[in-house]
């Protein structure tokens, strides 16, 4: 098997098993942490720290529980082996919340402070949720109304921090 055909298939088992829910499960809990933290920071590094380290503790937490829970399921494997196995195939919520931060930092780079930042973050993470909504449902066969509807739920999920984001300013 070819490099190609080995990447393609690696890509393509992410996206049938549970990478696009992983990277929303992400992208949500990033923009969740960023909503609260930015609230009333001056400085964007802390931000930035503080919603980096809440994604990566989130990720490891997603990773023991698989790698505990999965024992249930997986009898034959030692804990070690379910370890590797969970910290391979949960990278998603690691990966959907970098975009997040990524936009975040780069509000800030082009001279945004810190509120204003946060909410191009927020509004990305809407635009985000909505576009895999649209593909997934899209996908799967959905069109006209029931395919608005679709994309309508999933941005109101990130609609929701941004009123959160409101709430934690008042």
């Amino acid at each position: 098997m070819d490099v190609e055909h080995q990447r393609f298939s690696r890509v393509d088992r992410f996206m049938r098993n549970k990478g696009p829910a992983e990277i929303l499960y992400g992208a949500l809990v990033s923009s969740v942490v960023l909503a609260a933290t930015s609230a009333g920071a001056e400085s964007g590094d802390i931000v930035l720290l503080a919603t980096a380290l809440v994604s990566v503790t989130y990720w490891l937490a997603h990773v023991y529980a698989d790698a505990v829970g999965g024992r249930f399921e997986d009898v034959d494997h030692s804990a070690g082996h379910r370890l590797r196995h969970a910290l391979r195939n949960n990278t998603g919520v690691l990966l959907g919340s970098l975009p997040v931060l990524v936009v975040f930092a780069i509000g800030r780079l082009a001279g945004m402070d810190v509120y204003r930042a946060a909410f191009l973050a927020l509004w990305f993470t809407v635009a985000m949720l909505a576009a895999v909504a649209a593909l997934a449902a899209h996908r799967a066969g959905v069109r006209g109304r029931a395919l608005v509807g679709e994309v309508a739920l999933a941005a109101a999920f990130g609609l929701l921090v941004i009123v959160l984001k409101y709430w934690f300013m008042h």
